[in-house]
């Protein structure tokens, strides 16, 4: 299942450049992103993205832990399919840094500094509606593959550190885009859980908490900039 993703998630990235022929002369069109077929070139190209993280968990297991949210960040590449003047379909394709800061109530670990970092290889693939010719609203599905956790300035085994490496979930935000630059606003919702069943928290060699629920997922609020390559 996870060498699937994978190489689904790395399908997608070469998409776009697979797409991108060039006419003779070198120029590039609409057209050539579409096999030929006729779209709106502002709906229709790819680019580079990246931009700042704000994560933390939700869910109804997250008293044990009390978390934070934790500065973090995103960046990667996005090819854009358009149909006509208001619909296109976007995938991206990027690596993203989750997580959250915990805040034990008392003990010797109530420290503010005590951080989970997750870095995920994720695939959201969104339907792109324009509501004016430099205003779009983006919404569909995610599908993400934990590549490495951190905890406490410590890299942990995904083997037996007590994650779930696959998560899914769903992403909506808003972008503006002035020339060949796009500035947005997104929400990241996890659905999929973070832990395993039966999970225990670690700090070096000490436990510091067992989680008997382990309904926590995922969230993150994202501001980027993104530099398109064709319009």
């Amino acid at each position: 299942m996870k060498n699937l993703l994978l190489t689904l998630m790395l399908g997608a990235a070469a998409a776009p450049a697979a797409m991108a022929q060039a006419r003779a002369g070198g120029n590039m069109s609409s057209k050539d992103y579409t096999g030929g077929a006729v779209t709106d070139s502002r709906n229709t190209g790819f680019g580079i993205k990246g931009g700042y993280n704000l994560t933390n968990l939700y869910g109804s297991g997250k008293g044990l832990l009390n978390p934070d949210y934790l500065n973090a960040f995103h960046g990667g590449i996005y090819g854009q399919f358009g149909f006509n003047q208001v619909s296109s379909v976007q995938v991206e394709l990027l690596y993203t840094r989750k997580g959250y800061t915990a805040n034990f109530a008392g003990g010797a670990y109530n420290e503010s500094q005590r951080t989970t970092r997750l870095n995920y290889l994720q695939l959201p693939i969104l339907y792109v509606a324009n509501f004016t010719k430099n205003l779009s609203f983006h919404i569909g599905p995610q599908v993400s593959l934990l590549t490495n956790a951190r905890v406490y300035d410590q890299d942990i085994a995904l083997s037996n550190g007590g994650f779930n490496t696959l998560d899914y979930g769903a992403v909506a935000g808003f972008e503006g885009r002035v020339g060949p630059a796009r500035i947005g606003v997104r929400y990241d919702l996890g659905l999929g859980n973070v832990y395993k069943d039966g999970v225990s928290i670690k700090y070096g060699n000490n436990t510091v908490a067992n989680l008997t629920n382990t309904n926590l997922h995922n969230q993150t609020f994202q501001v980027y900039l993104g530099i398109g390559f064709t319009q």
